[in-house]
């Protein structure tokens, strides 16, 4: 459409220009009478203006029709264009040559106009594009006819679908009726868009109606400045909230206009309405009335370049707070002052707790200078209870008088000891008055501090009262009257144990409450002094009437330190003197402490160093060599002295028992020969009751047979017995020897099983092995131990039931397990269950007979081997016998 147009105006054009030279013509024509010489006066202006209208092509038409109308009308001969001289050449050639010129000029300066616009329409395109605020033009419907890309991606639409659509269609609707006058608005109006997407965008619209009817708007995108505000008053809040947490509000003081600007936290640290207009003056009003010189004079300062940093008082509600003010000063170029900016902080919390450091240093350098006193006093007293025995109780109790008398400045002390108000103090200590008159103090009295005293008949004698008491009414001669008095009881762990009693204080009417403070202080020291010096007087007779005690034992007794220092013995210990090696230092050592075995006993493992540790020892029989080789046999118990839950010592007591090691040696050699005896008539018996089975003829009577099968059972059974008797024998005296060799100890237990199955017919008897298990034992008696547990684990388990046998590894030694299912052993009966001749009470009312040696003697062995042997039972479940045997010999 716009081609068409711009056509039809270009003709128009041409037909204009073309119509100016027949306009010269007229003009010219008309005044040529009055200027007949000029007759290309009106044809140049006419060919200029052509040109200019309608460009070079209309120029040169109007040059050469403006030259054949001049030629045909004005140069004679007239009417001729052919017949005129060559004379008139040159000015027809002038005349054509700047209707030419006048052509190619315009010509020339429209495509210079063309070219500007050209470029001012790409610059102006270029702007469009590349603008980052949206512009939307809209015909007068609002309808849009253009949007730049920036409007595009604002809104999320295409350019396509943006064409078509009117602004009132993109416009938030609560808007809408202020759309209506956005295209008469002069300034800009802040809205939200909708987005393709139907999310909303802020947006600030501006609109201005263009030359040609049409309308443009600005978009410009605001969601970012939007976040700023917000973050602004996000951060607004922030400060306002901290200033109000912190105590800390900021001011501005504009100079010239005199005001006041405070934040929020001012205002509610000085109390005033928010928002209340504040002069400089107004300000100082508001300040405590002593300190707004102070606070005037600062700000006078700043005026001149001084820091202004003060500290004054304000009044709020009643209550005087403490604020500090901190401020700069802003100059002009001419150095005079234009505002002032500052803070304010609450320091009240801070004055007070100021105030209340102050006092309490006050009252820590009271308290330590008491405490220095106090503490030289104790150190007095603590001097005078170490010099014990040097020193006495009377001694003692002197110094403590003395150092009460030079804490309070008292003229007159007395200190008693004693607890019962119808006795007299014993002793009694008096310093500032005479014998005679401290003797008329009241027996005993109880202190009541600096009330008085409570005397015999328990009234209470007030101080103001004591002058007209009898029992002070003997004070030194001259002394017109006892000003004050002070009565502090003196204990011991709660327990009274006697009294201070101060008169008459130097220099002050009545004692101070320091005073007593003091004075019960050194009573609380002065109570456990006295106490160690009562005690230690005591002590000595305890001590002497314990060491007579202990020297009518029989029994050798030592006491000894943490350090293993003998601190107390008997005569009997005595005999055997410090360096018996029971106790003392290694190098002090003189006799051998040595186990029954032989074996020597390590330092460390000697009775008095085992209780030292915590241990407690009842009857461990030990073996003393002397010098001389002599071994005397003892039994030995120990315990260790407990203080405070640390052991501060241990008390070993021994004796001799050299005659019942004989008499047990004697029973045991008795013992191996009545078994060494038995051995051959049972042997002959055996051997006879085979002969007589094997002679025996067919025919016989079963009775005879079975009587002989009996007999031979028994003998059997004895033979066994007299082996157990032999062995116990052996190990009582510890000469049971093993000869061990490296044996599998899984094949070891199979040969067991299998013989014990041939033994002990329908008996469930199942080994468990983890293969090899290879041991340092020896295969005779570890088979003897295994027939003794396999033959208790058939006999007392319940019948039927499976037992059970696992050899397998533990640690660095190999485990032997032999567990049956039966009544089990009660807890109780488990530790002496290894002892001789000891049967649990089932088994002894059972009907399995036996001597109880059997556990004893597999003990035995299995501890000749160097290794352990216990028992795990549950009552009612499962009885489990466990042998720990060494892999290898032992490296000595």
């Amino acid at each position: 459409m716009a081609v068409p147009l711009a056509a039809g105006g270009s003709q128009l054009r041409l037909l204009v220009s073309l119509s100016l030279p027949f306009l010269a013509l007229a003009v010219q024509s008309l005044l040529w009478r009055l200027v007949p010489s000029t007759w290309f006066l009106f044809f140049y202006p006419a060919i200029f203006f052509a040109a200019a209208l309608a460009g070079l092509r209309a120029g040169l038409t109007s040059t050469a029709l403006s030259a054949v109308l001049v030629w045909w009308f004005f140069v004679p001969p007239a009417q001729q264009l052919v017949k005129h001289t060559p004379a008139m050449l040159v000015p027809m050639s002038v005349f054509i040559g700047m209707g030419v010129a006048f052509s190619v000029f315009h010509e020339r300066l429209r495509r210079a106009e063309r070219d500007v616009a050209a470029a001012t329409r790409d610059l102006a395109t270029s702007l469009v594009e590349q603008a980052p605020d949206g512009i939307l033009i809209a015909d007068d419907a609002g309808r849009l006819t253009e949007a730049n890309p920036a409007a595009c991606h604002m809104l999320g639409y295409s350019r396509g679908e943006l064409l078509g659509l009117t602004l009132l269609e993109l416009l938030h609707t609560d808007d809408s009726d202020r759309i209506e006058d956005l295209w008469g608005l002069s300034g800009a109006l802040e809205s939200s868009v909708r987005r393709k997407d139907g999310t909303e965008l802020p947006v600030e619209i501006r609109a201005t109606r263009l030359t040609n009817g049409r309308w443009q708007a600005f978009v410009r995108d605001v969601s970012a400045r939007r976040r700023v505000e917000e973050a602004l008053r996000e951060r607004q809040s922030d400060l306002d909230r901290a200033q109000s947490v912190a105590g800390v509000g900021s001011w501005q003081l504009d100079l010239r206009r005199d005001e006041v600007h405070w934040s929020d936290e001012c205002y509610r640290l000085f109390g005033v309405p928010h928002g209340t207009s504040l002069t400089y003056g107004g300000f100082l009003d508001l300040l405590h009335p002593d300190d707004r010189a102070d606070v005037d004079r600062a700000w006078r300062g700043a005026l001149a370049g001084a820091p202004f940093d003060v500290e004054h008082r304000i009044v709020v509600a009643g209550e005087v707070k403490w604020i500090r003010e901190r401020a700069e000063v802003d100059f002009d170029g001419a150095g005079l002052p234009l505002r002032g900016i500052g803070t304010m902080q609450d320091i009240t919390l801070r004055k007070r707790a100021d105030e209340a450091l102050r006092r309490a240093h006050d009252v820590e350098r009271r308290l330590r200078a008491e405490l220095e006193d106090l503490t030289r006093a104790a150190a007095a007293v603590s001097e005078a209870v170490a010099d014990l025995p040097r020193s006495d109780l009377a001694t003692v109790l002197q110094v403590i008088a003395r150092q009460a008398q030079t804490l309070t400045d008292a003229r007159y002390v007395g200190l008693g000891i004693g607890t019962d108000p119808a006795v007299p103090f014993d002793p009694w200590i008096a310093l500032g008055m005479p014998e005679e008159v401290a003797r008329q103090i009241p027996r005993n009295p109880r202190p009541v501090g600096l009330l008085g005293v409570v005397a015999r008949d328990n009234r209470i004698i007030r101080t103001r009262d004591l002058r007209r008491h009898a029992a002070f009414g003997g004070f030194p001669p001259g002394h017109p009257d006892m000003r004050s008095f002070l009565g502090v009881p003196i204990r011991f762990h709660g327990r009274p144990v006697g009294n201070f009693f101060l008169a008459d204080k130097i220099g002050a009417d009545e004692f101070s409450v320091q005073d007593q403070r003091l004075i019960e202080l050194l009573a609380a020291r002065a109570g456990a002094a006295i106490e160690i010096a009562t005690r230690y007087v005591g002590e000595a007779f305890q001590r002497a009437w314990l060491q007579a005690v202990i020297d009518q034992l029989p029994e050798g007794v030592i006491v000894v330190d943490s350090e293993s220092t003998i601190v107390l013995r008997n005569r009997v210990a005595a005999a055997l003197a410090r360096r018996s090696g029971l106790v003392g230092h290694p190098e002090d050592r003189l006799y051998d402490v040595r186990e029954p075995s032989g074996a020597p006993v390590p330092f460390d493992r000697t009775p008095a160093n085992r209780a030292l540790r915590g241990e407690t020892l009842v009857g461990v029989e030990y073996v003393i060599v002397g010098p001389d080789g002599r071994a005397l046999p003892v039994l030995v118990s120990a315990t260790p002295l407990v203080t405070v839950g640390e052991p501060a010592g241990a008390a070993i007591v021994f004796q001799d028992i050299t005659a019942l090691k004989e008499l047990e040696r004697l029973r045991e050699e008795w013992t191996s020969v009545v078994a060494h005896d038995l051995r051959q008539p049972v042997a002959v018996i055996e051997l006879a009751v085979e002969g007589l089975l094997r002679g025996l003829p067919d025919a016989a009577p079963e009775r005879a047979r079975r009587g002989l099968e009996r007999i031979k059972t028994a003998s059997r059974r004895l033979g066994r017995m007299i082996d157990d008797l032999l062995d116990a024998s052996r190990i009582e005296s510890r000469r049971l020897t093993v000869q061990p060799r490296r044996v599998d100890l899984a094949a070891l237990a199979a040969g067991a099983v299998e013989q014990a199955r041939e033994t002990l017919p329908g008996a469930p008897i199942r080994v468990v092995a983890e293969g090899p298990q290879p041991a340092w034992v020896d295969p005779d008696r570890i088979q003897q131990v295994l027939d003794n547990l396999l033959s208790n684990a058939v006999k007392y388990g319940e019948p039927g039931r499976e037992v059970r046998v696992d050899v397998g590894p533990r640690d660095d030694a190999v485990e032997l397990v032999v567990t049956n299912h039966g009544a089990g052993i009660a807890p109780d009966q488990q530790r002496s269950l290894f002892c001789r001749f000891a049967r649990t009470r089932e088994a002894r009312e059972g009907p399995v007979p036996g001597l109880g040696l059997g556990l004893y003697i597999s003990r035995g062995i299995v501890e000749a081997h160097g290794g352990r042997m216990w028992v795990e039972s549950t009552p009612g479940a499962t009885t489990s016998f466990h042998c720990l045997l060494p892999r290898g010999p032992a490296p000595d």
